[in-house]
């Protein structure tokens, strides 16, 4: 599940279902933690092959001498350590989605067989020279901008063009510093939800630092910090000093005692109105109450999942509109 309130995700959202209606190969363009394989999955889930496997191979972990048995198999026999027949990824998502994360680092001599594996749809395996079909929708993903890549000779200008049918670039966390509040919140949920957290959320201070640090990791960062925070934190709320955030953007943005404190800026600079902080909490709690309801209907262990009062649940059901969707009493 992708988590954002932010229009540039939204809109990639759309693109992403709408490149799942075909079987028309998609690059994921991204920083690292970013997203990729969030996106690669929905795209998976929203196309006809979704009862199919959704296979991925991390191509950065693949020493030159594996590649290409982990992609298209091996007979035994076929090298040393060959001691009997592997089924390769491409077998096994057949019908389905292949996943190629980190597509760059695919060396130049497999480059040329998987465009030849591409446009035939065909491959071999490894000590075998017979061709078989395959039926597998590809998406690649990277970290790096490919297009300097094939400057640099590192990549292959042909492949470049056959996988760059649907390009997705997903913006870094630093530029969608809305969806900071939404994000932490579902990974507050999720870690109450398996029992390493008994926090509510986060103190005002606490979400207006996280909205002006950098995430040079992005998405994956912010759930890392998250989850030490609601292990660490000993009281209802994480605190700034729960966060244990040093260094990068302290000075920059920190707030004045002037008249102008009642604007704050974002870790790009953006003035965000006031009472930013207030009302994008509302929402994510408003979100997170919802998605509780539709999950389990009965009053009394919704509030309990969400850890607060049939009472105080009924107020918030009220406050934020639900009564549409208004939970039961019955056991």
């Amino acid at each position: 599940m992708i988590i954002s309130q932010s229009i540039k995700i939204r809109d990639l959202i759309r693109l992403a279902k709408r490149a799942a209606r075909s079987s028309a190969p998609v690059l994921l363009i991204g920083e690292s933690g970013t997203g990729k394989e969030l996106f690669a999955q929905l795209i998976h889930q929203s196309s006809p092959r979704c009862e199919a496997n959704f296979v991925r191979v991390n191509c950065a972990a693949l020493s030159s001498q594996l590649i290409e048995s982990e992609l298209f198999g091996h007979k035994r026999g076929a090298f040393t350590d060959a001691v009997s027949d592997r089924v390769g990824r491409f077998e096994l998502a057949h019908r389905g989605t292949l996943l190629l994360d980190e597509v760059t680092e695919v060396p130049t001599a497999t480059q040329a067989k998987l465009l030849r594996v591409l446009e035939s749809q065909e491959y071999e395996s490894v000590g075998s020279s017979d061709s078989v079909r395959h039926d597998v929708r590809i998406i690649a993903s990277t970290n790096k901008d490919l297009a300097q890549e094939v400057d640099n000779g590192m990549f292959r200008l042909d492949l470049f063009h056959r996988l760059n049918v649907i390009p997705i670039n997903i913006p870094p966390l630093r530029q969608r510093p809305e969806d900071i509040p939404a994000l932490a919140m579902h990974f507050v949920a999720r870690y109450k939800h398996e029992g390493e957290a008994s926090v509510k959320g986060f103190t005002k201070d606490a979400m207006r630092r996280l909205a002006r640090h950098q995430w040079p990791g992005n998405v994956r960062e912010l759930r890392n910090l998250v989850h030490r925070a609601c292990i660490l934190c000993d009281s209802e709320l994480i605190d700034v000093s729960d966060l244990q955030i040093t260094g990068d953007d302290l000075s920059t943005n920190e707030p004045s005692n002037h008249a102008s404190s009642s604007r704050h800026h974002s870790a790009t600079g953006r003035e965000l109105p006031e009472h930013w902080l207030e009302s994008e909490l509302a929402e994510v709690e408003r979100e997170i109450i919802l998605a509780a309801i539709d999950k389990y209907g009965n009053r009394n262990v919704v509030a309990k999942k969400l850890g607060v009062s049939p009472r105080t649940l009924s107020n918030k059901v009220r406050q934020y509109r639900l009564l549409g969707q208004q939970t039961t009493d019955a056991a």
